[in-house]
């Protein structure tokens, strides 16, 4: 039975830490973080002392690893539950990729979208705080062929997305015109997922889906499964969606009166990439009252000039983030209104 107080959950977007002192990336938000009832993120790579470079494509230079000590990071920032389903997760092996899910076991940190095999990656992370339980389920559709979990292998919880590049119409009068690019999820894939979600329902009150989704190196689009996706998981039951991946931020988008946040952005990343990566963030905070959602909102942040340590900037400061939500949200008309320190989003 949950009591009737009002719980805080907070979600960011990806985190990869790799310096000497890990806890001092955090030294602007960790108060805020581990203040929050539900902090949840995306763990970005492997985060050990163990394992060797996989082959990746063409070459190596994608390939995330930092040492075990870096974890301390996760720790002092307090968070509750994280996502391993991305395609960093599994840079450096099976080796290191079992490390790091140690250590998050050893810290009491929960995490879903990887594991031993099949069912131990498609399963929830469970966190229960005052009598409200919350399910994460994760799941990546950017990642190596072979990385997917299996009944008898370890790996990934994944959503698989086909390509598709389509003449457009006037091709004859216009060549050498760029191609339509449709995307989809495979069916069998967005069933197992209505099937998890349902699971996770009869686990939990709330049920929080994160997607490892979408095209990174600044663009800004969305493509079509993620937006496919995003609205199967709310129709199956989740009561919130929020993304990752494309190292910026991408739309936001209330749909059946349940938020979607298709990319958060980096939030705590060690690697200075300004071609690849935006310093721009969000954090969102959600109020949760009689196991529901009730609130939803979102601080502008952003990760500083000298260290990349993330901060909260309030409204004033913040005005090019929130402007930058606002256009790239309007095709889906989500409205937002100042709410304090923060920018809510109108559910109804």
């Amino acid at each position: 039975m949950t009591t009737d107080c009002e719980l805080t959950m907070l979600l960011v977007g990806d985190v990869f830490v790799r310096r000497e002192e890990p806890p001092s990336i955090m030294q602007y938000v960790g108060e805020m973080l581990r203040g929050a009832d539900f902090t949840l993120g995306n763990l970005e790579g492997a985060f050990a002392d163990s394992g060797f470079p996989m082959p990746k494509g063409a070459s190596f230079r994608f390939n995330f690893q930092t040492g075990a000590k870096n974890m301390s990071a996760i720790e002092a920032a307090g968070f509750d539950a994280m996502s391993v389903a991305n395609n960093h997760c599994l840079d450096f092996g099976y080796d290191a990729l079992f490390e790091t899910l140690g250590h998050l076991d050893r810290l009491g940190i929960a995490h879903a979208g990887s594991g031993r095999n099949k069912a131990e990656a498609y399963a929830p992370a469970i966190v229960e705080r005052q009598g409200c339980r919350l399910a994460l389920l994760a799941y990546t559709s950017v990642f190596s062929l072979g990385w997917e979990a299996l009944d008898q292998r370890p790996g990934l919880a994944v959503i698989h997305a086909r390509t598709a590049y389509e003449p457009p119409q006037r091709i004859a009068e216009h060549p050498g015109s760029p191609p339509i690019i449709r995307t989809w999820a495979l069916p069998e894939d967005k069933q197992q997922l209505a099937e998890d979600i349902a699971r996770a329902r009869t686990q939990a009150d709330l049920v929080v889906c994160s997607f490892h989704w979408g095209v990174s190196e600044r663009y800004t689009k969305l493509t079509d499964y993620q937006v496919e996706v995003g609205h199967h998981a709310i129709e199956s039951g989740a009561d919130l969606v929020f993304g990752h991946h494309p190292h910026l931020l991408q739309a936001v988008e209330v749909y059946k009166g349940r938020p979607i946040f298709y990319s958060l952005g980096n939030f705590a990343f060690d690697i200075r990439r300004p071609e690849l990566f935006d310093q721009e963030t969000i954090i969102v905070r959600c109020k949760i009252r009689d196991r529901r959602i009730t609130t939803v909102e979102y601080l502008p942040a952003w990760s500083d000039d000298d260290y990349l340590n993330p901060r909260v900037l309030d409204l004033k400061e913040g005005q090019r983030i929130v402007k930058m939500i606002e256009e790239r949200s309007r095709a889906f008309g989500t409205r937002f209104v100042e709410a304090g320190d923060a920018m809510r989003l109108v559910l109804e």
